[in-house]
């Protein structure tokens, strides 16, 4: 089998589906896109993936998890 790799990619510590930020929060959209925009010219080789260092909780708490784990079961 044959391994499968994007050419290039950045990391964002987010929740799945939720790669830029909370609903309707546009300040925080732009930033974490602008930060993605940014890194392009720092690709050096194929098969990089970067890591924006963007935290969904300021202080870096992983409260989220379980919270979007409530909520996928809740939609079921």
């Amino acid at each position: 089998m044959t391994k499968v790799t994007p050419p290039r990619a950045v990391f964002v510590d987010h929740p799945v589906g939720r790669t830029f930020g909370p609903p309707h929060d546009r300040d925080r959209h732009e930033a974490v896109l602008k930060t993605a925009l940014n890194e392009i010219p720092k690709f050096t080789d194929r098969n990089q993936i970067r890591d924006l260092q963007c935290q969904w909780q300021i202080d870096g708490s992983r409260a989220w998890e379980a919270e979007l784990r409530a909520e996928m079961l809740r939609d079921r």
